[in-house]
């Protein structure tokens, strides 16, 4: 991510090879809510919560959607914009979002149908929430809502009622765990699920999603367009981490705002470094997981040498996970990877001072 992120910058704005690399950004970008995704699972990690655009969401998903399903099937969109905005886990949505695909394709199997994909919002009154699979006592008030429909051979009331069991499955391959994910993510993010669904008629599946508080209408919060700002940077930044590629990014992304840098591969290297430069280094970017010193042990080598040190821990796991040990210790602030130069910039800026911070 961080290189392609750079290579974009090196180019100019009119270059074919932007969009080529923007796209190897997004693919990248969905990887790694996966891999959050499975840390979290594997009790590793924490979902992220941020508000998020249905409409754009499903607008960065169109291709990833448009290779899960049959070539014999068309993709409708109907999406309102401007959206309010909702508090949720991008990664879970999206994993909702290609459930739904994946169920409606198959519904339609290897005959030409459709899978439309509509979003906006309404009013839900009692009445409405109650009828919904979820369960769950919700609130009046302002939803936003996704629906999926499609063409398929839709369901009787008996198969409706156990879509959502846990390994339940009308097909001879499959585990049956789709659409009880989709239910419990649902759930999870206090919302609400509402099935309609006819034999030889399709399905309709609409989610329901409280409207995040204060929230009216934006456009996506994960806007393409990030402004290029000046350099700010003054003085050296510590590099640590056991991986060349990483630093080398780093390294990159902290000179482009105008910090000079040096690097170190491990805990104890960096000891060695910063012992050596201690007046010139102003901050350090430091791994979490290394051979020989790990950031834990190397974080108190350096507070040793000087109880001022800033560090800015960086890590692949949830800041929750990876700052356990760091709590009232003096961490300067945490960046979680990977990073974009965005967030590295916004991070440093708050540590160092001066311009950096996004507005």
């Amino acid at each position: 991510m961080g290189n392609a992120a750079m290579a974009g910058r090196a180019l100019h704005e009119a270059s074919p090879a932007r969009l080529m690399l923007g796209r190897i950004e997004e693919a990248s970008a969905r990887a790694s809510d996966l891999c959050r995704q499975m840390l979290a699972y594997s009790g590793k990690g924490k979902f992220v919560v941020k508000s998020l655009n249905l409409s754009a969401l499903v607008e960065e998903m169109t291709r990833l959607m448009e290779v899960s399903i049959s070539k014999s099937v068309v993709i409708k969109y109907d999406l309102a914009e401007p959206l309010p905005l909702v508090e949720a886990d991008a990664a879970q949505i999206q994993q909702v979002v290609l459930n739904l695909i994946t169920n409606a394709s198959e519904a339609i199997g290897e005959k030409n149908g459709v899978i439309s994909f509509t979003t906006g919002v309404m009013h839900a009154d009692a009445a409405y929430l109650d009828a919904s699979v979820t369960g769950d006592l919700l609130p009046e008030g302002r939803y936003v809502w996704l629906e999926v429909a499609d063409t398929g051979a839709g369901m009787d009331a008996k198969t409706e009622a156990k879509i959502f069991d846990p390994f339940f499955t009308t097909k001879f391959t499959g585990r049956g765990l789709g659409m009880s994910a989709v239910l419990g993510i649902v759930r999870g993010h206090h919302g609400a699920l509402r099935v309609c669904s006819e034999p030889g008629r399709g399905a309709t599946f609409r989610m329901l999603l409280p409207i995040a508080e204060g929230s009216s209408a934006t456009a996506s919060v994960d806007a393409a367009a990030v402004e290029k700002h000046a350099p700010f940077g003054e003085g050296v930044v510590l590099v640590v981490d056991d991986e060349e590629t990483i630093r080398e990014v780093a390294v990159m992304m902290l000179e482009e705002i105008g910090f000079a840098t040096l690097t170190a591969v491990n805990g104890e290297d960096a000891v060695a470094v910063y012992r050596q430069h201690a007046d010139e280094i102003v901050a350090v970017l430091l791994d979490m997981t290394m051979p020989k010193m790990d950031g834990s042990a190397c974080f108190y080598a350096l507070r040793r040498i000087n109880p001022d040190v800033k560090v800015v821990l960086s890590s692949g796991y949830s800041e929750e996970e990876a700052t356990t040990h760091f709590v009232g210790k003096g961490l300067a602030g945490f960046l979680q990877k990977p990073y974009s130069p965005e967030a590295l910039r916004e991070m440093f800026g708050q540590v160092i001072g001066g311009g950096g911070q996004q507005p």
